[in-house]
């Protein structure tokens, strides 16, 4: 095992998601930070893939960014601000994130040997599929030298508290490219970005052939014994809608205070056996009573459940994958709202529905809904 990371193995987990958004990841990571936070608990290593957004770190300023907000709204990409070192960059889907959580107390307080493991990670990666990739001083991350010149294929960006470990690497599969011409990428004007698709062409290895081998080398380099961990529940959502005299109209129901106040449309836990199609089916009719015509949004996404919501018989995070779609209801059906779970509804536009509603997945669903209103009646949207 190669010592340019750490070699005294240390208990850890794997939490392997899919797309998770950036602010459900910021959550996600916090939950992480204060479990391994405690003495005894193994370290989390956590690999995902994010919307399209751009992370400012501690570094960097609005100047980094070239376009408006305007701009980026309508191109679907979101800006953040976090607290990991180094200027802005992009994440988005095609693009590996890679979230070591660790406690580095006791022995492995060094933050040098856990930055030149994740870049030995992503460069025997790189290798892995025939890229030669390699460190750039004064540069952070992994470089390839390309006609144009130095490209960087993976980034890092960590934060350190009390030596636990957040944030971590970006490992560049097949990402939107044009994304990072908008910014100034990690602060480089003269450098450019790549990723295997870029280098490879039709060549190139998929998300999931390389996310397996990106753990594997993560594993080795920082020396995390990889323990089992609880696979995420799984939920669906079905947007539920109807054609009102003005346009579509979003089903949007209170929850009771008891299941958390704040305002969504039909949502449920899949039950064993079920597939998602049966769930969405299932839960309209006991949260209000109606059927209707479901159509897939497209999007599934996974987040940290919060257990000051739903309460858990043990300190373990729990993590859930939910599936969306949409329901077309009648315009004249008629709700019945099932009380122990919402107190009052609303029948709302798309923009009310964004407004009103309180997470990232949900508000992903209205506009996908949005989207799909317009490819299939441009007047009804």
């Amino acid at each position: 095992m190669s010592e340019i990371g750490f070699t005294v193995p240390h208990p850890a987990q794997l939490r392997r998601f899919g797309r998770v958004f950036y602010p459900a990841g910021l959550r996600l990571q916090k939950a992480l930070a204060d479990y391994v936070n405690e003495e005894g608990r193994p370290d989390q290593l956590v690999i995902l893939e994010h919307d399209p957004v751009f992370t400012l770190g501690r570094n960097a300023t609005p100047a980094d960014i070239h376009v408006s907000d305007d701009f980026l709204a309508a191109q679907g990409v979101s800006v953040h601000r976090t607290d990991r070192g180094g200027e802005v960059t992009y994440h988005g889907p095609g693009q590996i994130v890679a979230y070591p959580i660790c406690n580095l107390r006791g022995g492995r307080e060094d933050v040098g040997r856990l930055v030149r493991g994740l870049e030995e990670a992503m460069i025997r990666t790189a290798a892995d599929f025939g890229v030669v990739a390699d460190r750039l001083k004064g540069a952070p991350g992994i470089w390839v030298e390309t006609l144009r010149g130095p490209e960087k294929l993976g980034a890092i960006g960590l934060h350190l508290s009390h030596w636990i470990s957040t944030h971590g690497i970006a490992f560049n599969v097949n990402p939107n490219l044009d994304h990072f011409r908008w910014i100034t990428a990690c602060g480089f004007t003269d450098k450019g970005v790549c990723s295997l698709a870029s280098l490879l062409g039709e060549g190139a290895p998929t998300w999931c052939d390389v996310a397996d081998r990106l753990q594997t080398h993560l594993a080795e380099q920082l020396a995390l014994d990889l323990q089992p961990s609880r696979p995420p529940s799984r939920s669906v959502s079905a947007l539920t809608w109807r054609r009102g005299e003005n346009g579509p109209e979003i089903l949007m129901m209170l929850r009771v205070p008891t299941h958390g106040l704040w305002w969504q449309s039909v949502t449920g836990m899949m039950e064993p056996g079920e597939t998602p199609e049966e769930a969405a089916h299932r839960e309209l009719m006991e949260e209000t009573g109606l059927s209707g015509t479901l159509r897939p949004l497209g999007l599934s996404h996974s987040f940290w459940v919060d257990p000051s919501i739903v309460r858990f018989p043990d300190t373990e995070p729990r993590f859930n994958t939910e599936i969306c779609y949409s329901m077309e209801i009648a315009s004249d059906a008629v709700v019945r709202l099932e009380p122990a779970e919402h107190s009052e509804y609303l029948w709302c536009s798309l923009d009310e529905a964004q407004a009103r509603t309180k997470w990232e997945g949900s508000k992903a669903a209205v506009q996908l809904l949005r989207r799909a209103l317009e490819a299939w009646e441009p007047h009804q949207a």
